[in-house]
């Protein structure tokens, strides 16, 4: 590892344990053992709810997608600045469960404990907490609590609460409440950002205690979303109850069984929680749809969505583990599967909703979705759980209509510009500099769906969503530039920002100009294959978006005229046409403690004027489509880019290793991706507190596969270069491509190809082609 610091937690291949409770350790601790299924999500926080403060902990329950939104105080406005923001909103709380032994109710911070343990079994996408309490009076019993975010029902939550008593018998009362007095922790979470939401945001509609059940509904001041929640409770280890009593108030209900428990016997509760709002049915639907969930949950049991979960879980594991032999390969290990789970976890799946930068795991970045998902997550589900990457594919098409809106605001009058930051579609960035400046993510959006339908073949998808995306998309490229004769008639696009967020409104910003043309090309190919193959479908699709022939015609001729910054001096592709002549940065006229947090202690004007970069940006370009540059200039960009990027973005250092595996760097790349692979499981840097860093966790997996393995997947055609970090005897993967399963071991000896299932699959090794017919087909050669 290149970091000197010390693992958290004890190293283990499945499992993060933390063995003690720390109250400093609290916040980030809960981020760690966030749960999520896609749509519900929750921090790891204890049923016993403590009532920390802010900077030691959050309370945070989550739905993907629902959001509040306040008007945007600014204090000069530009035309077209987002006027409402976006936040996902911090629901009522219904884990809250208390618990009492004889009247005497259980603390950590009260009585002894020993055996403490909270784990997150990442195999089985499970949360477990153990523990012997003794009570101050000394009462003495054994405590497992299980939750889970059920992927088997979107809308459940399950908890198993376990009690055994050691040392008495007598009563055991469980306490389960409702709090719907929640808000936000927007100045901790978001210190940047001058605009709410504060306080409660939520106005209670209804709320009720009774058989068993609690349930709540309640709409949002601001976008008028109405959210629906609610629990239900069983003793499953068949205990009579002896005594029920049901509290409902305004903003919280309490529902508390009592039963007789025996010494040495387990008095076990399950607890069914659900989500529900107006985003996913009419307002009428959601109390009886609540209420029917639970029962069926109740149904189901616990043991039986554990099960599920564990089948789910299995499943995903069986395509995504990253296997590697190796003296430090456990740490590594441990570290990428903390990142695969939280990415798998993360996504959203019913097609209405995206995946956020933090996922589900707190109140980061206001739990907008990016480009993060896009460029980092898609690649890894692209190729291990390709129907997740077809939902979060389908709700960029579905929101459309809000990206041409944006286009018509920035002056184009066909063609549909993407939000850099957003819940509902529409553009919640309130800097422009750093956010829709960005249009490279147009052709990130493209980029992602180009490579899902190279991997999958999805015809259907194409016809359906994928031209349509690629037209709108590309009209925009077609638009926002111009032929100039200054740069010897090329097409130049000018006033942009490209992924550094340290130079922004640059003219050719390479990253943006490359990833546009291939834009266009993918737009151009679409289109003649729909033409092609579904002629009344095209005819179709053309006659409701005005499309014309035309229109290809000039695609073609941006693309093969697009203009690329190049410096003939230095023979490098510079990240735009000013980054040469800025002034050099000097790393040591900047004080260590200022040195990752530019924007924070420095006007945007003297970080913008010098030649440095925050992140991975033409370099990221040069990977992305590597096939269009020989080994020299990778090596030569890199080199010099080496020199110039501070990496002050958990998205940069795994893009590095990445191209400086291609190029033949091992040392540079083992060290760049050891510095990516446990940077959220260690908290690098120090704020895994608001939530997770999706991108660079997705970044670790294509480390392995697309910078050691050497995997591409360009013009339909796949390919390796395997290579072997010298710290490792041996690593192995599996893909699904196009309905097959492919097994790759890359070992001291050589490379091993295994056909698992399906077939027949061809690629590129070193490049000559090799062809694997049918499941049991092998291939090996020496590297």
């Amino acid at each position: 590892m290149t970091r000197d610091k010390q693992p958290i937690y004890p190293i283990d291949l499945w499992d993060v344990t933390e063995t003690a409770f720390l109250l400093e350790n609290n916040y980030r601790n809960e981020t760690t053992f966030s749960l999520s299924n896609g749509y519900i999500g929750t921090r790891g926080t204890f049923e016993e709810a403590y009532p920390f403060d802010e900077d030691h902990g959050l309370e945070g329950n989550f739905v993907n997608g629902f959001y509040e939104s306040v008007p945007i105080r600014y204090g000069e406005a530009n035309f077209g600045s987002p006027p409402r923001s976006q936040t996902l909103l911090n629901l009522p709380n219904l884990k809250e469960t208390k618990l009492f032994l004889d009247g005497e109710e259980f603390s950590m911070d009260a009585g002894s404990m020993k055996g403490y343990s909270r784990t997150l079994h990442m195999h089985d996408g499970l949360l477990e907490r153990k523990l012997v309490w003794t009570s101050p009076g000394g009462k003495k019993a054994a405590i497992n609590i299980r939750r889970l975010a059920s992927f088997a029902e979107k809308h459940i939550m399950a908890i198993r609460y376990e009690v055994e008593p050691l040392n008495f018998s007598g009563t055991v009362r469980f306490q389960s409440a409702l709090r719907a007095d929640v808000e936000n922790h927007t100045r901790k979470t978001n210190p940047i950002v001058d605009y709410g939401p504060f306080g409660r945001r939520l106005d209670p509609v209804k709320l009720t205690a009774a058989d068993g059940t609690l349930y709540y509904e309640g709409v949002t001041k601001g976008s008028g979303l109405t959210v629906a929640c609610g629990s239900t409770h069983r003793i499953a280890s068949g205990q009579p109850i002896i005594n029920r009593t049901y509290h409902a108030g305004a903003l919280d209900g309490r529902f508390s069984l009592t039963v007789k428990a025996v010494q040495g016997q387990s008095v076990v509760l399950e607890k069914m929680i659900c989500y529900a709002t107006s985003l996913d049915m009419d307002l009428g639907e959601l109390e009886a749809f609540t209420k029917k969930t639970l029962e069926a949950a109740v149904k189901t049991g616990y043991d039986r969505l554990e099960e599920a979960q564990k089948g789910y879980f299995r499943a995903f594991w069986q395509t995504a583990d990253i296997e590697i032999e190796s003296g430090e390969g456990l740490a590594i290990r441990q570290g990428l599967h903390f990142n695969l789970f939280h990415i798998f976890q993360s996504a959203g799946r019913d097609n209405q909703t995206g995946m956020g930068a933090k996922g589900l795991s707190g109140e980061g970045y206001e739990g907008h979705y990016f480009w993060d998902t896009e460029m980092y997550v898609l690649p890894v589900l692209i190729f291990t759980a390709p129907e997740a990457a077809r939902a979060l594919l389908r709700w960029r098409w579905s929101k459309l209509p809000q990206a041409r809106e944006r286009a018509r605001i920035l002056g184009h009058d066909k063609g549909a510009l993407f939000p850099w930051r957003t819940i509902n579609g529409q553009e919640a960035s309130t800097y422009y500099p750093l956010g829709t400046a960005q249009y490279h993510i147009n052709a990130d959006v493209a980029y992602a769906l180009s490579l899902y339908l190279q991997a999958t073949g999805d015809t259907q998808f194409l016809t359906e969503c994928g031209v349509e995306m690629f037209i709108e998309t590309a009209r925009v490229w077609a638009d926002v530039g111009s032929f100039s004769d200054r740069r010897g008639g090329k097409y130049c696009i000018c006033c942009v920002t490209g992924p550094d967020e340290y130079n922004v409104l640059v003219d050719n910003n390479f990253y943006t100009n490359l990833m546009a043309r291939e834009n266009l090309r993918h737009a151009a190919g679409a289109v003649r294959w729909l033409r092609e193959n579904a002629p009344a479908a095209m005819d179709t699709l053309a006659a409701r978006l005005d499309f014309h022939q035309e229109e290809l015609a000039l695609w073609d001729k941006i693309a093969d005229n697009m203009y690329l910054p190049y410096d003939e001096g230095s023979q490098i592709y510079p990240m735009d046409d000013g980054f040469m002549i800025r002034k050099p940065w000097d790393e040591s006229r900047i004080p260590p403690e200022k040195r990752a947090w530019l924007y924070e202690n420095y006007h945007p004007l003297f970080i913008m004027r010098h030649r440095m970069s925050k992140q991975a940006d033409a370099i990221l370009g040069m990977y992305l489509h590597s096939n269009y540059f020989s080994q020299e200039e990778l090596r030569r960009n890199y080199d010099f880019y080496q020199t110039v990027t501070l990496h002050h973005s958990s998205l940069s250092t795994c893009i590095f290793g990445i191209v400086a595996a291609g190029i033949g760097y091992m040392d540079q790349a083992y060290a760049y991706f050891s510095d990516s692979a446990r940077m959220d499981l260690d908290d690098y840097h120090n704020n895994f507190y608001a939530g997770i860093h999706a991108a660079n966790m997705a970044g670790t997996w294509q480390a392995v596969l697309n910078g050691f393995a050497g995997m591409r997947l360009q013009r339909s055609k796949l390919s390796f270069a395997p290579r072997l970090p010298e710290q490792w005897e041996s690593y192995r993967f599996q893909i699904l491509f196009r309905g097959a399963r492919l097994c790759v071991t890359v070992g001291r000896e050589g490379a091993e190809f295994v056909l698992l299932e399906g077939g027949p699959v061809r690629f590129d090794l070193f490049g000559h082609e090799v062809t694997l017919e049918r499941a049991g087909g092998r291939y090996f050669e020496k590297i």
